[in-house]
């Protein structure tokens, strides 16, 4: 947070937080931490080249378990080498794992800890909550055979994108592109396509309504989900 606040129950206290805007002390510490960490970053660099899967997972699993002050740089240097894509103030905190290289994040990202991250495009502006998972659609495995185990049915996999100015609470399951200026509540679970500025929660998601705008009867998309499942 930008100044100490005490944080009483029973109340809000407003606060403003300095993630991205940090002091410019901070900001030369972490460009000087980046800098010597190049003699670790590099080999781990070459080897996700070399193994752009097992290698890959491997190193982001080995980085993620560095602590936040050191850790958060260290995992810059690497993810900008080695992402498709990676714009400036990547911010990847304790556990957060990118299980493929081919994913591209924009500017001012904040990842807490224990994010997994899939195959997936990131807008700007984006800020995941710890828990989070990413994942690459919702058809990981097929199950329509019974003669023989899920676990050998092989499945279907597809990008989702996550768009600008983004906040994705904690233990949130994403499996659909979410629109620009979305709010996905915490606990969430995503199987359709969030609209842009769309405040959505539940398990599975729906709207609860848009930004700048009044609450959403949310019943409608309820007696929709059970009218698909009888069908």
């Amino acid at each position: 947070m930008r100044n100490k606040v005490e944080i009483v129950h029973d109340r809000y206290s407003e606060v403003e937080y300095r993630m991205i805007d940090t002091p410019r002390a901070m900001r030369w510490l972490m460009k000087v931490i980046g800098l010597c960490s190049l003699l670790v970053v590099y080999p781990l660099v070459i080897l996700s080249k070399l193994s752009s899967e097992t290698g890959f997972k491997m190193s982001s699993e080995l980085l993620s378990l560095l602590p936040t002050a050191l850790g958060v740089s260290i995992r810059y240097e690497f993810y900008r080498r080695t992402l498709r894509a990676c714009g400036k103030n990547l911010l990847v905190f304790f556990g957060g794992v990118f299980f493929y290289p081919e994913v591209s994040v924009g500017e001012n990202v904040v990842i807490d800890s224990r994010v997994t991250i899939h195959h997936c495009d990131i807008g700007d502006n984006v800020m995941i909550g710890a828990g989070s998972h990413l994942l690459s659609g919702s058809k990981y495995h097929d199950l329509s055979r019974t003669d023989i185990p899920i676990i050998y049915q092989g499945g279907k996999m597809k990008r989702i994108r996550i768009g600008n100015d983004v906040w994705i609470g904690v233990n949130c399951v994403i499996m659909e592109d979410v629109g620009d200026g979305s709010v996905v509540g915490a606990g969430s679970v995503v199987t359709r396509k969030v609209e842009p500025y769309s405040v959505i929660a539940g398990n599975p998601a729906v709207m609860i309504r848009k930004r700048g705008e009044g609450p959403v009867k949310v019943h409608h998309r309820a007696t929709e989900d059970t009218e698909e499942t009888s069908n």
